[in-house]
């Protein structure tokens, strides 16, 4: 009997509750693609740096499920909650007729089981085919080679996937049973007829907290947005405006259902048109009682907003940073004494290694007076312009090369050379965006001070170049002088670029271990930093990877929580609300015009959470930008059109689905 009904109970489920079911089967399909991610490489052909990123993306990966974990294992139990909300008068009927709460149990049970073997099941087999799909978009993110299209099935994340969702399963059974044994036979067949309590009747009161959520809110922004402070300087101190924004979005929603209804009763033109009577009421009360859901359900689609945007961002300022890089087989750079050149040439033989190479210096002015900061530099006027660069914002001091050295890099590079005239300096960098802002300082003849002579600008435009083989584009000025200023000055780092002859591979090999050999002479005093293009490209892609899938997987389950909590709170009240819809027809209240209503009510509900959250993105965005121009240059808004994108097929879609669901539920 006990299967019986919780077969029963589980197909009606089905039919009420269908946005339920398949968040649970798109939860466990999102679950196990992303954990079978360390099995696509069998598909690929990677070097030795490529197979490392690989498992690191797995390592995090599985350190990250832990997470998402608990929050689909809070989405199922929140879920239901209100799947036991609507069957309160059922189990009520159950208990009148003599069954034991022990027997309800067990019907929970079993229903369990079979919710848990059908959504496992239906999630695993979409998320293996997913998953095939998920290789080709791996094998473009690490621009790597498919060597055979072979059809994968991870083991692992097959396993990994049953344990968590069994787990979640148990943890909603027994939360089924807890919420099952607090409640009386007379609650449950009675729930339905009771009103909401308002939490906040009194309007100045509800005025007041408005007020503090604002004040909250807007003291976030300004902590956040702050030059001085600054949102490049993120540090502990982040914690403050994030603890006021979250404190404001709580009691912003919590204060609604205070004022909202009485501001609307203002306009009786408004208010008394249609259902618009009815209507406000069901959402005033909705607000009433879920002001928590709400602003949670705020706080996950600003999350998600930033991370798809900001995460897409990173990764395709990271990938486009390997295209701009300089290309030569390997990067050493050098700090310690004897200069560079010296000490290669004593302990390296270069032409063994060497079909091409080059080595050179930056300097910073040795006098304090005479070092200069980029902000300085360019203006107080284009400093507050380029102050979302890390570099403008702390006025990082702009470095030093010599002529002969910037020569021969160009040549090494088959570009053309440079000249300067005596009193004259040149300046380059690898930030574009920032290139216009130094050119407008040298059309105003700005003049710098090197070793104790004042230099001006030569006709020569800024140029935009990357020297240095690293994924973050940091350069943000340069300046080149004439060889004869750089005596007094104090050298910073060395560099070399080489470029391998003949067998590369064992070239290679060699010169990395004689490397290793003087790095860890401790005798020499100096410090070598060595890196191949391959693990500078294998990193590169390796971050952008790690940056794209948290995106991907974070952002995407905080979209789907927030979206099915909000649809989830529809089709209850929409169910709890039959009889009053039934009194409404009766009153001659016509189909269109409670279709009408019920459209009403969804968008202003799904609408309400998005709004402030695309306030608290506008923000968010800006902090996310910061984060991308550390890295290089890329415009964060053009990525927020792929956001909206999956906003509208998510978001939008759910909504609808809620529109739909509830309009066949009155029906």
């Amino acid at each position: 009997m006990y299967i019986k009904l919780a077969k029963r109970n589980m197909e009606r489920s089905l039919k009420i509750y269908t946005i339920y079911f398949l968040t649970l089967v798109f939860g466990v399909c999102i679950f196990y693609t992303f954990n079978s991610i360390g099995s696509q490489k069998i598909m690929m052909k990677l070097n030795e740096y490529e197979v490392h990123s690989f498992q690191k993306i797995d390592e995090l990966m599985a350190i990250v499920s832990i997470f998402i974990s608990c929050i689909l294992g809070f989405l199922i139990i929140y879920a239901n909650s209100y799947l036991i909300k609507r069957r309160k008068k059922e189990f009520g009927i159950y208990l009148t007729l003599g069954m034991e709460n022990r027997e309800i149990s067990n019907i929970l049970l079993i229903e369990t089981i079979l919710i848990g073997v059908f959504s496992l099941g239906l999630g695993l087999l979409l998320g293996v085919f997913l998953s095939q799909g998920m290789s080709i978009f791996t094998a473009k993110l690490f621009h790597v080679k498919m060597e055979s299209f072979r059809f994968i099935f991870s083991s692992g994340a097959f396993i990994k996937t049953i344990a968590y969702f069994a787990v979640i399963y148990l943890v909603v059974f027994i939360f089924n049973v807890i919420s099952i044994t607090k409640l009386k036979p007379v609650d449950l067949l009675t729930d339905g007829r009771k009103n909401e309590k308002i939490k906040v009747k009194n309007l100045k009161t509800s005025m007041i907290i408005f007020i503090i959520s604002i004040i909250c809110i807007a003291v976030a922004y300004f902590i956040i947005l702050d030059k001085n402070s600054g949102i490049i300087f993120i540090n502990r101190t982040i914690i403050i405006p994030i603890t006021l924004a979250v404190i404001g979005t709580f009691l912003l929603f919590f204060s609604l259902s205070g004022f909202l209804l009485r501001l609307v009763q203002i306009s009786k033109r408004v208010y008394l048109k249609e259902l618009n009577t009815f209507l406000l009421r069901q959402i005033n009360s909705k607000i009433n009682t879920t002001f928590v859901s709400l602003s949670f359900a705020c706080l996950m689609i600003f999350m998600s907003i930033c991370m798809l945007a900001g995460g897409f961002s990173i990764s395709k300022t990271l990938n486009k940073n390997i295209d701009d890089s300089p290309q030569y087989d390997i990067s050493l750079l050098y700090v310690g004494e004897p200069p560079i050149n010296e000490f290669l040439n004593k302990n390296i033989y270069l032409n063994y290694y060497a079909e091409d190479y080059v080595t050179y210096y930056e300097y910073y002015n040795k006098n304090q007076n005479e070092q200069l900061g980029i902000k300085t530099y360019i203006g107080k006027d284009e400093g507050e312009k380029k102050s979302s660069y890390a570099t403008v914002a702390k006025n990082d001091l702009i470095t030093i090369i010599k002529l002969s050295d910037f020569n021969r890099i160009m040549k090494f590079y088959k570009k053309e050379g440079i000249t300067l005239n005596k009193g004259e300096y040149a300046a380059f960098g690898d930030i574009k965006e920032l290139l216009p802002s130094i050119q407008k300082a040298m059309d105003k003849k700005t003049k710098i001070k090197v070793n104790g002579q004042d230099l001006i600008p030569s006709k020569q435009p800024v140029m935009q170049f990357t020297m240095d083989a690293i994924p973050a584009k940091t350069n943000s000025c340069t300046f080149i002088v004439r060889d004869e200023l750089i005596g007094g000055l104090t050298p910073t780092l060395g560099f070399l670029n080489l470029n391998f002859k003949g067998d590369k591979s064992k070239k290679e090999k060699e010169f990395l271990k004689e490397i290793n050999t003087l790095d860890d002479n401790k005798e020499t005093g100096t410090t070598c930093i060595c890196s191949t293009r391959e693990q500078l490209i294998a990193s590169t892609f390796g971050r952008a990877g790690i940056v794209s899938y948290l995106a991907l997987y974070i952002g995407l389950i905080f979209l789907i929580i927030s979206a099915v909590i909000l649809s989830l709170q529809q089709l209850s009240q929409s169910a709890d609300n039959i009889e009053r819809y039934k009194l409404l027809k009766k009153m001659g209240v016509d189909d269109e015009m409670l279709n009408k209503t019920i459209l009403k009510q969804t968008a202003i509900y799904f609408m309400m959470p998005l709004f402030l959250a695309l306030i608290h993105s506008i923000v968010g965005l800006k902090v996310a930008k910061v984060i991308v121009n550390c890295l290089g240059t890329n415009n964060v808004a053009e990525q927020l059109l792929i956001t909206t994108l999956i906003f509208i097929i998510i978001y939008g879609g759910y909504f609808w689905i809620t529109y739909i669901g509830a309009k066949k539920m009155v029906r």
